[in-house]
């Protein structure tokens, strides 16, 4: 009779409680806890520890980072949403199992109505991987306050737009984990792309507010502080000396190594993950040259050589 009810309210549960009962049928609970019958068992919340992830939201999958995170999640039985500006129709077809929606994570209204329409169709995903992001050179001859929008409404806004629905939405006793992708930057900056410096600056700085905030609910906020990833968002190799790009490849990781550990991250409660780990020693060094050194990378000089500019004549 006992499995015969468990039976009826499997068929009757959204997805997510059957995620629930089929682990508990699966390890099997004790006298004490099959006391506590199975609705009091619902409203239990259900840690990323304690079952396997089954859904995950990632922004930014047509390259680099964000198509490393898609590869991992798909391969690995995951269900996938992937959130781009634009259609690719040969990256759908190599994920058949992906859902692909076509959203500017710029605009507010259409993130809002994806994350809603998602929550009320119960497919609200477990992990969101908020990772699209692009750099431009915003701050060399002059500053350019268009290219300087266009990376702050990407990396910064294209993050808080899905902050904002999903923190509306009714507390659930699933954890939802909203993973932002920020960097190392934060530490020392490159004063000649601007616009990725400060967005990403204002990106930690809001989820560090958001992960003490929300502590013990079921958003877990956290953070990636992304050091040097073999992708194409570092565009300014050509313009560096040669030293600095030997340096760059040498602390560099691949995108492969770094999805996998995105991955190990997202199951924990843990509010930043530094990688990869030895990059930050260079970041601090860095730090303390812009701070210790007269001129070392702040921007005094145009990226082809010329002084910046004259001063007032005496």
């Amino acid at each position: 009779m006992r499995k015969e009810a468990e039976d009826v309210l499997y068929a009757s549960c959204p997805s997510q409680m059957r995620v629930i009962l089929l682990d508990a049928r699966a390890t099997g609970l004790s006298e004490k806890d099959r006391g506590k019958g199975p609705l009091r068992r619902q409203r239990e919340r259900v840690t990323m520890s304690d079952v396997k992830v089954t859904s995950a939201l990632i922004t930014g999958t047509t390259s680099g980072l964000g198509r490393a995170l898609l590869d991992h999640y798909a391969g690995s039985g995951v269900k996938v949403i992937s959130v781009n500006r634009r259609h690719l129709a040969e990256l759908e077809a190599q994920y058949p199992s992906a859902r692909f929606e076509m959203v500017d994570v710029r605009s507010a209204e259409a993130v809002g109505r994806l994350v809603r329409d998602l929550a009320a169709s119960g497919q609200l995903p477990e992990v969101f991987i908020l990772n699209a992001g692009i750099n431009r050179v915003d701050n060399d001859e002059w500053f350019e306050l268009s290219d300087y929008s266009e990376v702050v409404d990407t990396n910064l806004f294209g993050v808080l737009n899905f902050v904002g629905p999903l923190t509306r939405l009714p507390a659930s006793p699933v954890e939802r984990h909203v993973i932002a992708i920020s960097s190392m930057v934060n530490y020392a900056g490159n004063p000649y792309g601007l616009g990725y410096y400060t967005s990403k600056k204002a990106l930690t700085a809001s989820f560090e507010v958001w992960s003490k905030m929300y502590a013990g609910t079921d958003i877990v906020f956290q953070q990636v502080m992304l050091g040097p990833v073999h992708t194409a968002i570092y565009t300014m190799a050509e313009h560096l000396p040669a030293w600095m790009g030997r340096i760059k490849d040498l602390f560099s990781a691949s995108p492969s190594a770094a999805a996998r550990a995105i991955s190990r991250f997202a199951l924990t409660r843990k509010k930043k993950l530094f990688y990869p780990a030895p990059a930050l020693p260079l970041f601090g060094a860095m730090r303390l040259g812009q701070g210790l050194v007269p001129g070392f990378f702040q921007g005094r000089k145009t990226l082809d050589g010329k002084v910046r500019r004259t001063g007032p004549s005496r």
